[in-house]
């Protein structure tokens, strides 16, 4: 393995991560949210879950999810490369299925910009770094405005076909796609 590619230790967890070609996004999301008072313990890392969909095991991932101050996820964080908008519906999708009810709030990220997204319609509430990524008092207002919301089977069906589709392209490693 070349050097570029070795492993590297989470800002978070201080665990050692293998080489992803989007950890350096995460990384750079981790550093915002710990410059903005992040408390470790409210961003989980890593983040799955295993709901059912059509009767079947499905696995999810989320990058990071930013708990409120209570303990419920609020926010799931999406760190990808390449232009936001086309990653807004994968990131709903990440929301809606990695946790019952859905995570209210998502985030998608590249590191330059970021949207900030409501899960259940999927409008855009806030657009740049500084707006997009709350800080976890403005996060806990966010999350207290947001009603609790349960996915119909047939909208957790179409999560569920939208994340399979953006997992199916992701690159782990080193991308030879």
């Amino acid at each position: 393995m070349s050097e570029d590619l070795q492993d590297i230790r989470d800002l978070v967890t201080g665990r050692m991560l293998p080489y992803h070609d989007d950890e350096y996004i995460r990384q750079a999301a981790e550093r915002l949210l710990l410059d903005r008072g992040w408390p470790r313990q409210r961003i989980l890392v890593e983040y799955r879950h295993t709901p059912q969909i059509r009767g079947q095991p499905f696995p999810v991932r989320a990058d990071l999810v930013l708990t409120a101050s209570t303990g419920e996820p609020a926010a799931v964080v999406c760190c990808r490369r390449g232009s936001l908008v086309t990653r807004e519906q994968e990131t709903i999708a990440t929301a809606r299925l990695i946790h019952s009810p859905a995570v209210p709030l998502a985030i998608v990220t590249n590191r330059d910009d970021a949207e900030l997204l409501e899960t259940t319609r999927g409008r855009i509430l806030a657009r740049g770094l500084e707006e997009a990524i709350p800080t976890p008092d403005r996060l806990d207002q966010l999350y207290a405005a947001c009603p609790p919301f349960h996915p119909t089977p047939d909208q957790l069906d179409k999560a569920a076909r939208i994340y399979r589709a953006f997992a199916f392209i992701q690159c782990p490693g080193v991308c030879r796609v």
